[in-house]
């Protein structure tokens, strides 16, 4: 062998050994081309994320058939069942703090009731924004149907009330078994309208005066009160809830209802067109009565029945919705009819400037008789007492004897109105309501006319209503060239008016909730 081979060591037959092992590559995802996904699409992680519930559009099917009822015959157990009410409460349980989508987050408990028996409806929601365009807006005395596949026995008296022991729960987002439909357009308002255990031969069991509901009434258990709304309160919302004041009031006694929550409502407009999901509102109009219906609280007009409500007695009468309060709306019975039209009595009697009736009188008529009727105060009062309901236009020759024009410039009240119950004057055409911030048309005060006579009586100032026509005779000018007028001006058409003798085209009407007991007069003639 040579002396290279004899010299080599046996490393010479190896790869020489690395000082350090081979680096990985590094995988940088901001500068990878390619996406890797965690094995769910957009859609799916969109519909975990917000699971779509019913939507609101889709007609509601009963899945099985549903036996029909009344509230009476109702009995606890699993039974599909479906029954008719009206709307008797509305009482706010509380928001929920589900964490899914379809937890609910909120139950509104309503007492449905028909002319025999009521029942609780515990109804779950968990979308609000379809909370609040259906439920949130039913109203007190709306007509409502339930179909229910359980009612259950509120033993505890938590889930349900004295009135109402028996309850059904409804959550229509997630169990498509049951409904609640809202009769916004096909109640025609007279369909179970009488009150629990009303009776036309005998009166209504702890029926009371709201003066005796003051003075100790509200000890009797379920004890009731007929009142009719004065004066609607403008909405307030707060951070809370929002809160809405009515003031009722009898022949007896006044008092103010404070509406909290879901149930501020019911004296405000009607239902909403697009109802939460199992919470449908009816698309076709069925009745002619239903718009009259479904009419917001008028003051003077609608009377509530209210059953065991809660109180707060003080300076003033403070009355509260209970859960164990039942409310009807407009009964059907006749204390209520006889409320009603006292109120309407009422509310014209002491208006500061109510309207001018229309399509009572014709004044064309009137001037275009061949038989034209001239009559004296004394007359006239002599007709109104010996027929009280009836209605007869003619003729009065009288004379002013003041004239208060100057007087009322000066104090900025030429113009009168009333709203929210308060009077509100201006030397304005219209003003702005200082208990709800809405602007009102003013007319000219009937007081700017003074006491009047003729030869055998006399009548004291504002106790002539006077048409928009009429005073425009009168004055000679409109309500706004008046108010274009300097006060050396007024004060000059003020003395041209006194002591002058004038013909008035008047019309009476018995019905003191047209014009409250005030003579119309239709047109002013000079001489």
């Amino acid at each position: 062998m040579s002396s290279s081979n004899e010299n080599a060591s046996i490393q010479a037959f190896f790869q020489p050994t690395p000082s350090t092992s081979p680096v990985n590559p590094i995988h940088d995802p901001a500068h990878s081309t390619e996406t890797v996904g965690d094995g769910f699409t957009a859609n799916e992680i969109q519909t975990a994320l917000k699971p779509a519930l019913s939507s609101p559009r889709d007609t509601w099917h009963p899945a099985a058939e549903y036996a029909e009822c009344e509230i009476r015959a109702l009995q606890p157990g699993p039974r599909a069942v479906t029954f008719m009410g009206r709307v008797a409460n509305i009482f706010d349980v509380g928001v929920g703090t589900g964490k899914t989508p379809k937890s609910a987050k909120g139950c509104v408990k309503l007492c449905v009731k028909d002319e025999r028996a009521a029942v609780t409806v515990r109804v779950w929601w968990a979308d609000e924004a379809r909370y609040l365009a259906g439920l949130g807006k039913v109203r007190l005395g709306a007509l409502v149907s339930v179909w229910t596949n359980h009612i259950s026995n509120g033993e505890s008296g938590n889930l349900s009330s004295m009135a109402a022991p028996l309850f059904a729960s409804l959550f229509p987002e997630r169990d498509r078994s049951c409904h609640l439909m809202i009769h916004s357009r096909s109640d025609d308002g007279v369909m179970l309208k009488r009150p629990l255990g009303h009776s036309d031969s005998r009166p209504l069991t702890g029926l009371m005066t709201l003066q005796n509901f003051v003075d100790g009434g509200y000890d009797v258990i379920d004890a009731k009160i007929l009142v009719v709304v004065k004066s609607l309160v403008e909405r307030k919302d707060t951070s809370v809830v929002e809160n809405m004041n009515v003031v009722v009031h009898d022949d007896t006694a006044e008092a103010a209802l404070g509406l909290w929550g879901t149930v501020c409502c019911s004296p405000g407009t009607t239902l909403s067109a697009a109802p939460t999901e199992g919470v449908a509102a009816e698309t076709l109009s069925t009745n002619p009565d239903a718009a009259k219906a479904a009419e917001p609280w008028k003051p003077g007009e609608t009377v509530l029945l209210l059953q065991a409500p809660g109180s707060k007695l003080g300076r003033f009468t403070y009355l509260n919705l209970r859960s164990t309060t039942l409310v009807d709306v407009d009964p059907a019975m006749k204390d209520a009819v006889w409320l009603r039209n006292w109120a309407l009595r009422q509310k014209c009697r002491e208006a500061v400037n109510p309207p001018f009736p229309r399509g009572v009188f014709d004044l064309e008529l009137l001037e275009n008789s061949p038989l034209r009727c001239l009559y004296s105060l004394a007359d006239l009062d002599n007709f109104a007492r010996a027929a009280p309901g009836e209605t007869f236009q003619g003729y009065l020759s009288v004379i002013v004897m003041e004239v208060r024009l100057l007087k009322n410039y000066k104090r900025q009240m030429l113009f009168a109105g009333e709203c929210c119950c308060m009077p509100l004057y201006a030397n304005a055409l219209a003003a702005t309501c200082k208990g709800c911030g809405k602007g009102v048309n003013l007319r000219l005060d009937p007081k700017l006319l003074g006491q009047v006579i003729d030869e055998t009586a006399a009548v004291s100032g504002g106790k002539l209503l006077l048409s928009d026509q009429a005073w425009t005779e009168l004055l000679g000018r409109t309500p706004a060239q008046l108010l274009q007028m300097s006060c050396e001006q007024i004060k000059y058409l003020a003395d041209r008016i006194l002591f002058g003798r004038l013909t008035l085209a008047f019309g009476w009407t018995g019905d003191e909730s047209k014009a409250g007991g005030r003579i119309c007069l239709m047109g002013v003639r000079s001489g």
